[in-house]
């Protein structure tokens, strides 16, 4: 009997710190507006996340809960081998920022992803606001299974930190 209360309190105590706790296993656990993705409760909705005009709010609200994520078919980290584009998947930055388009008919036109201090020269924006899924200039709108679906206080953000040179910040 005594042993048995040394190795349940060792027991507890190796739980206790050793693993984060998830925030979220679905929507609804989440306090509203906001949504869960990948066990984090993520300010606002999936098609409006809050962001800060910065890269790491960017990338870690928007980019890490949709397009480096999801199934192959999107810029998660096996894309390019079903040619969808470059991977988002991580700390995509040098993939996005000064980096050629990578469909058909953005690299035949020369379109650079992210144009540093560009919003209307960067494709990622022009991809965005595509509400067709074939446009015959620029390929699909995205994300690729709601075309133009991004709200607008997101884009704004992604806009105005590309128009401040798009820092890795």
């Amino acid at each position: 009997m005594f042993l048995r209360v040394p190795i349940a309190a060792l027991l507890v105590a190796g739980c206790i710190g050793g693993v984060d706790r998830a925030q979220c296993a679905i929507d609804p656990d989440c306090a509203q507006p906001a949504f869960c993705a990948q066990g984090t409760c993520i300010e606002g909705t999936r098609t409006c996340p809050v962001l800060q005009p910065t890269f790491s709010s960017i990338n870690l609200h928007f980019i890490q809960v949709g397009c480096g994520v999801r199934q192959l078919n999107c810029h998660a980290t096996d894309s390019a081998n079903v040619n969808s584009g470059p991977s988002f998947f991580g700390h995509p930055y040098a993939n996005l920022v000064n980096a050629s388009a990578a469909n058909q008919l953005g690299s035949a036109r020369g379109l650079v992803l992210v144009k540093a201090g560009d919003p209307q020269g960067s494709f990622l924006l022009t991809k965005l606001r595509l509400t067709s899924a074939l446009d015959p200039t620029y390929g699909g709108g995205q994300p690729a299974d709601a075309p133009g679906s991004t709200c607008a206080d997101a884009l704004v953000a992604i806009e105005q930190w590309i128009q401040s040179g798009a820092p890795d910040n």
